[in-house]
């Protein structure tokens, strides 16, 4: 009993396994993990060290080189990056695909601790990460107080951090840019000179004399206690009253020593306000969408309260968001893309009840989805889940989940019209007929998903996009056990009724197509030709369409960087910032600004802006950062620079050479002069180098002979500017139930020059005093901001960002100039991240596009028992992509990883219709029929179910395709969600419609030529045997 029959003669059988599988699909459903992206993590992992006050060139010597060094022969490392700055170093290892993360982690972890003596001792912790979207905080805002700074310091931590830790699923809540109060001493460079004082020593003295530790356990009585030697300083009178050693001073007599607010280095402000950044974290199981919601709850709450009515809040990062506007995406387009694809239906069935059938197939196979997608995380310990891309699988297959239900449909609606069969028999007949091309059809779509799982978990691409692969299989899947099951049954009960006659346009369409199929059958050389001419002209299209990585990342904010002169100090900046907040609140409508923060230190800083919606202006997020940009004020010694736009999945936008080298002085120079040739490259903007921001630094150079007379080390100088300028903590203090760090340094005007800095005092081996003028220069230098390092070798990078879609051009540009300059020996350069990761997804899906083409072979070797018919089927794959080129370049979309991805999804759904009717018409000729009158018969037959499953799906993916081709309707495309999902459905729409053109007028002319070919061949090899 076929699958058709058991449902037609089992109908209340095949209704409750249907309804079944739908309640659980709406249960699960409810039970699926909501995330803002895939489970995921790439093969790599992220080492930090923090060591504030610090300069770039000291990280990189005293921590970044030993850890290289230390992680140089991990085992399956593919390549190491570091980069040191002013405050910490970070090191990004990336290991071989298939390595045991885990195990690599650990090995981490010994390097590390192998290599612990050699790092400074004031090195308090590192840490090792792996990168899992979900790890991000799903909830960030900004928090505004214009009262007073300790009243606020208290309202963030002890009312509104705690309310929202006890929020149920939120695991960890961040605070930055939160001002607390330290425990500070200030020393008076007077007076420690007067005492014949070294600061050096007197910071080893209040460090020293701030210790606990475990002494080890004693018993007692038959019970074994723990012995801890506690000498932690418990108030700041005790601190201050700390003995000077070989001194009857205490160290009230050469600083002060307060319970106060530290210098204010750095700002952070929600529109002109003074404010903090609160991150919400969640837990693994917990639902986004709930967790924000809750949190949100809990600030609405606040401020209505009196006594916090001037908190100003505002959210910048809210992933519950993007969920819900996917997920209203996902309404909004399955409704509308159905509802145009029940639309083509009627018009070409002009039936109710057959609309009515097709109608029940798109939402029964969507919840079946979900039933699938939950059983394969119980089961098979899948980590599917609802996210960004499992939602852009299901909005993709929404107008695809008709055409199994339009092909059996059409075929029962033909048997019971022109046949006369009763229903029931109808529904049967006419679903066996077309079941085994149906298969045939579904198991080409999705096995040309299966090169994918070849590109490996390294691939950035499968591991973004496995959960839309896994998602689409399923609906694809559940659509054809609803058009196998569902239609034949419903249609057995509801074509009792006689049939209307069929469209009289419809009718004259089949007329005229039977009428250029006979022409197109005499004609086989030009109609050849003319195709290879088609051919060839989609090639030319496709060598002049742009290419990148990724598209823009959906964004509604922009970042504006300054660089500041070194001589600003907190104030100034502070004043600079103030004007700019100004003008751009005063300008917020014709900005299409909802809210700014500006956040940043003595010589970087950088104001953040929150765009109204997208379909509120049509001005982009670029074209507006660059607007603003130039509407900033000019002012002396800043310069106003637009931030790296950001791409889909991290990475940033615009085309990078990388240098490496030895000496960073002569890299230096190199990437000063590309940067130079790369200004005048058309397309590219905002040119600039890694190094190019680095802070004017006085360089203390120690006399080794000099100092050595006097008993003095290297070290030891260094140790004392270090502990005169910095404010690296020198320990913990307990205050109001919290532990503070404790800061010494000279007061500020012992800070205030140069000369102050010469006339530090150290102390002599052999005692007395001697300035540090006496032993070193000092001098101005320009310091890198940061030093960038990969495999072991210094890099700077120079780039830029370009004016418009696409970098391939740039590429090539960039790549000839680099060529024709001659570096010194030792040096060599390299194309930028982008570029690579580009060149490394061409070749991955250009893999996968000939496998799939291989397999699709495969299959429909062994379904018609033919090695030549295959061929004629794979020709519908070109006509796909003659489409998807088209498409490409009238619409200036970029080929990028979600373009090539599309092309793969093509190149499983143009072979369908020419699978439907090959099949067919192999049908008709097994029935006794000559090829030309199976050729002819068959194409009418099979005209209507062509048209309307291309029909249905090119209708169906309209709403998403939409916003891409009428920006002028729907907003700047960069911002929205159709930037990613666009390239794949435009794709689907052209080369569908190629397609499905293409297949019915010319495959079956290349049809009879194969198989002329192939009895040609035949024959001649019999003729040379016999």
């Amino acid at each position: 009993m076929s699958i058709a029959e058991f449902s037609v003669n089992r109908p209340v059988t095949t209704i409750m396994i249907i309804v079944s599988v739908v309640t659980l699909g709406m249960i699960s459903y409810t039970k699926l993990p909501l995330m803002f992206l895939p489970d995921m993590s790439f093969p790599s992992l992220n080492v930090s060290v923090p060591y504030p006050s610090s300069s770039p060139e000291e990280v990189e010597r005293l921590i970044t080189r030993p850890l290289e060094d230390a992680f140089g022969t991990l085992s399956n490392m593919k390549s190491m990056e570091s980069r040191s700055n002013d405050d910490n170093a970070r090191v990004r290892i990336e290991f071989e695909t298939g390595t045991d993360m885990n195990m690599a982690a650990m090995e981490v972890r010994d390097r590390i601790d192998q290599v612990r003596g050699e790092l400074p001792d004031d090195v308090e912790r590192i840490t090792i990460r792996r990168w899992n979207p979900n790890d991000m905080p799903i909830y960030n805002f900004s928090v505004a107080w214009s009262g007073d700074p300790a009243e606020f310091y208290n309202i963030v931590t002890k009312v509104i951090q705690p309310r929202i830790q006890r929020v149920d699923g939120v695991a960890n809540v961040e605070i930055s840019g939160m001002i607390d109060k330290q425990l500070l001493v200030h020393v008076d460079s007077e007076k420690l000179q007067s005492h014949n004082l070294d600061l050096f020593n007197l910071s080893q003295t209040l460090t020293q004399n701030n210790v606990t530790m475990t002494a080890g356990t004693v018993t007692e009585g038959g019970k074994k206690y723990s012995v801890r030697s506690v000498n932690e300083y418990r108030a700041a009178e005790e601190v201050a009253n700390l003995p000077i050693p070989g001194t009857t001073l205490s160290l009230r007599d050469v600083a002060e020593v307060k319970y106060d607010y530290p210098e204010d280095n750095s700002f952070q402000r929600l529109n002109g306000v003074d404010a903090v950044t609160i991150r919400v974290y969640k837990t693994s199981t917990a639902n986004i969408v709930d967790v924000a919601q809750r949190t949100q709850s809990v600030l609405d709450e606040l401020v209505t309260q009196p006594q916090f009515a001037d908190l100003e809040t505002r959210v910048f990062f809210d992933q519950s968001q993007s969920i819900s506007d996917r997920l209203s995406d996902l309404r909004n387009t399955g409704l509308l893309g159905g509802m145009l694809a029940v639309i083509v239906l009627f018009l070409f069935l002009r039936n109710v009840r057959s609309t009515m059938i097709i109608g029940l197939a798109i939402p029964i196979s969507i919840i079946c989805t979900f039933t699938f997608m939950y059983l394969l995380r119980q089961g098979a310990g899948s980590t599917v889940s609802i996210n960004l891309i499992s939602l852009m699988g299901l909005m993709l297959a929404v107008g695809m989940l008709v055409d199994a239900a339009v092909v059996v449909l059409e075929s029962i609606y033909r048997h019971r019209q022109e046949g006369n069969l009763p229903a029931r028999i109808a529904a049967v007949v006419g679903t066996r007929e077309v079941t085994m091309a149906i298969i045939a059809a579904t198991a080409t779509t999705l096995c040309v998903f299966m090169p994918l799982v070849f590109l490996g978990g390294g691939s950035r691409f499968m591991l973004f996009m496995k959960d839309f692969v896994v998602t689409f299989c399923i609906v694809m899947v559940a659509a054809v056990f609803i058009a196998l099951t569902l239609i034949p049954l419903v249609s057995s009960r509801l074509f009792n009724r006689p049939l209307g006659k069929p469209s009289a346009f419809f009718a004259r369409l089949s007329g005229l197509y039977t009428t250029v199929l006979a022409w197109n059958l005499k004609h086989r050389f030009v109609t050849v030709v003319s195709f290879a001419a088609i051919l060839y002209g989609s090639y030319w299209l496709y060598q002049n369409i742009e290419t990148e990585f990724q598209p823009m990342a959906p964004t509604r904010d922009i970042a504006i960087a300054a660089d500041l002169p070194g001589s600003y100090n907190i104030e100034d900046v502070k004043a600079v910032f103030t004007d700019v907040e100004t003008l751009l609140l005063d300008r917020k409508e014709d900005f299409h600004i909802e809210s700014i923060s500006s956040y940043g230190s003595l010589r970087r800083a950088n104001i953040r802006i929150v765009l109204t919606p997208p379909e509120e202006r049509q001005e982009s997020a670029t074209q507006l950062q660059t607007r603003i940009t130039r509407a900033l004020p000019e002012i002396a010694g800043v310069q106003w620079r637009p931030g790296r736009m950001r791409r889909y999945g991290g990475g940033q936008s615009g085309v990078d050479v990388e240098l490496k080298g030895d000496n960073m002085a002569v890299l230096s120079n190199i990437a000063q002069d590309i940067r130079t040739r790369m200004e005048v490259i058309p397309g590219l903007k905002d040119v600039d180098t890694s190094l190019e921001r680095g802070d004017e630094e006085i360089q203390v150079q120690v006399d080794r002979a000099v100092a050595q007379t006097y008993g003095i080390s290297p070290r030891q100088a260094a140790r004392t500017v270090q502990a005169a300028l910095s404010s690296r903590a020198r320990g913990k203090f307990k205050a109001d139930d919290r532990e503070v760090d404790i800061l010494l340094h000279l007061e500020e005007e012992d800070r205030a020059s140069m000369q102050k800095l010469q006339n530090m005092t150290f102390e002599r081996a052999e005692g007395g005093m001697i300035p540090v003028g006496n032993l070193a220069s000092f001098s101005r230098q320009k310091g890198p901001d940061a030093i960038e390092r990969k495999d072991r070798e210094s890099q700077v990078e120079v780039g830029g960002n370009t004016t418009g879609p696409g970098t391939r051009a740039i590429n090539t540009q960039v790549t000839e100039m680099m060529e024709s300059i001659e570096l010194p020996p030792g040096y060599s350069w390299n194309m930028g991240r982008n570029f690579n990761m580009m060149r490394e997804s061409q070749g991955e899906f250009l893999f996968a596009i000939m496998l799939s083409v291989v397999l699709i072979y495969l299959i429909m070797a062994a379904i018609s028992e033919s090695f030549i018919q295959p061929f004629t089927i794979l020709l519908s794959v070109l006509c796909g992509l003659v489409g998807a080129f088209i498409v490409f370049y009238l619409s200036g979309t970029t080929l990028n990883t979600n373009s090539y991805l599309g092309v793969i999804v093509l190149s499983g759904l143009a072979v369908n219709n020419a699978i439907v009717l090959i099949d067919h018409v192999n049908h008709l000729r097994r029935e006794g029929m000559t090829r030309t009158e199976a050729l002819l018969l068959g194409g009418r037959h099979r005209l209507r179910p062509i048209l309307m499953t291309s029909l249905t799906t090119i209708f169906g993916l309209l709403p998403m395709v939409a916003p891409l081709l009428f920006p002028e309707f729907f907003g700047p495309v960069e911002d929205r969600g159709a930037n990613q999902w666009g390239p794949v459905s435009l794709a689907l729409v052209g080369g569908l419609t190629t397609s499905g053109i293409l297949t019915l007028i010319l495959l079956p002319t290349v049809y009879t030529i194969f198989e002329d070919l192939s009895n040609w061949v035949t024959s001649s090899v019999k003729r040379a045997w016999a």
